[in-house]
């Protein structure tokens, strides 16, 4: 079985490197594949997907996968598990949202990720990379995921908070309702109450969702509280595999 590991914004593939060693070395059958989604351009959602897919399909040939993403890597798991749910044997989400519902809160927030695409274009990386590590959402803590600046393209990181702002994203709960299989996980760290939130409300509106609160993290859960997250994905990938 493969694992599709799918990163947030401002972060690369090998963000999961660690993890993805750890699970290797639990699983003997599971490989890990750390997908860089700056490999390419896409115009929107569905030329992502319709990429993806193929790429999955090339690669597994009808052997089972599991997706993994984080935040923006979460939305995409999301929208690729609601859009063709027979593909996957499982999801983990982690902090991820999925969807918003009002035109208002969509303007808003395709005004705010407009602007983050202008200022990577024009302004200095390090300088965003610290303003954006600040954010609320991280709840007042540092990055400790691994970020090799020289790794990060400032068009392409542009590019991202344009087409795949969560502004241009459908609202999935109502699909993810509909959903009987497969399972799915949604992570949040504890502090993160935001994320939290979304967790509970999908755990308590769609039947294949599970929700687990991992504790001592915020919002980048996998790596503010690596072991505890290991964990909780073995027990989900055992799960799916003996099942």
């Amino acid at each position: 079985m493969r694992i599709w590991c799918l990163h947030g914004s401002l972060q690369t593939a090998l963000v999961w490197k660690p993890i993805g060693n750890a699970i290797e070395s639990e699983f003997g059958s599971v490989q890990v594949e750390a997908v860089n989604l700056y490999e390419n351009e896409y115009e929107s959602f569905g030329d992502w997907r319709e990429q993806f897919y193929e790429k999955v399909e090339e690669q597994t040939k009808g052997e089972p996968s599991l997706l993994l993403g984080y935040s923006m890597g979460g939305r995409l798991a999301m929208d690729a598990l609601v859009n063709n749910p027979a593909m996957w044997s499982g999801v983990i989400a982690v902090g991820a949202d999925p969807g918003l519902i009002s035109d208002d809160a969509r303007s808003k927030q395709l005004q705010k990720d407009l602007e983050w695409a202008r200022r990577f274009r024009t302004e200095d990386i390090q300088e965003l990379l610290v303003e954006w590590d600040e954010l609320p959402v991280f709840c007042g803590r540092s990055n400790c995921a691994s970020r090799e600046i020289s790794e990060l393209d400032s068009e392409k990181i542009s590019r991202f908070f344009d087409v795949f702002s969560k502004a241009r994203q459908g609202n999935m709960l109502p699909m993810l309702r509909k959903l009987k299989t497969p399972p799915l996980l949604y992570i949040s760290g504890c502090d993160d109450i935001k994320y939290t939130k979304i967790g509970q409300d999908l755990a308590a509106h769609c039947m294949q969702v599970r929700h687990q609160i991992i504790p001592n993290a915020g919002h980048r859960v996998p790596w503010e509280s690596q072991d505890a997250f290991i964990s909780e994905v073995s027990v989900f990938i055992d799960a799916v595999l003996n099942k």
